[in-house]
């Protein structure tokens, strides 16, 4: 827990029920715009829903830290959807980012990483089930699903082209902070000078 467990209500200290006291997440989402995505995304816990929430409130940056090994592609294009819909800058930072993750990591106005953050990129994932019909239209729905990832990394500024990208990813395609800016999927290494400016950072009102 957080915050203190009494209050001052009507000029007397009350004890505050243990469903209101505020957790660290909710502190940082309430005072720093800072979203958490942690974890399997299409979990039960939709942290895109968070960010229109806080678009409504201002446009000033949000900060989305990223620690997941990735997850469902649909519920990856929603998430990078509204991250592309919502007015508010979206500051991504890296904490370890694998498959679909690296396309919410790539999708930021600003993108750092972690020193040490990991990143890996490979061919979408499915299973395959049915008679040979059924496979053949989920074979062309994988074939669509990636294709509409290489899309999202060309439209974010990665610097290759969409065969040397097919090329890569063929397996399991591992990249250390510095690989992963020269690829373009992120702009620099976090430092404790970059951080306290992103924590104070607000819209430019100008």
């Amino acid at each position: 827990m957080f915050y203190p467990r009494t209050a001052e209500v009507n000029g007397e200290k009350a004890l505050v029920d243990e469903s209101q006291v505020v957790g660290y997440r909710e502190h940082l989402t309430n005072v720093h715009r800072m979203v958490f995505v942690t974890g399997v995304l299409g979990g039960e816990y939709d942290s895109h829903d968070t960010l229109i929430a806080l678009d409504t409130i201002s446009h000033d940056p949000i900060k989305m830290v990223i620690t997941s090994p990735g997850g469902e592609l649909d519920n990856t294009f929603l998430f990078y959807d509204t991250m592309r819909m919502i007015k508010s800058p979206i500051i991504t930072i890296g904490r370890y980012c694998a498959s679909a993750a690296v396309l919410l990591l790539v999708a930021g106005s600003k993108r750092y990483l972690f020193p040490h953050t990991k990143v890996m990129m490979h061919l979408a994932v499915g299973q395959v089930s049915g008679d040979i019909k059924t496979w053949e239209i989920q074979q062309r729905q994988m074939v669509l699903y990636q294709n509409k990832v290489i899309d999202i990394l060309l439209d974010c500024g990665v610097k290759r082209t969409r065969e040397q990208i097919m090329i890569d990813i063929d397996r399991e395609f591992w990249l250390e902070p510095q690989e992963a800016i020269d690829y373009g999927l992120c702009d620099a290494i976090l430092t404790p000078q970059i951080w306290q400016e992103i924590i104070k950072e607000k819209e430019d009102t100008k």
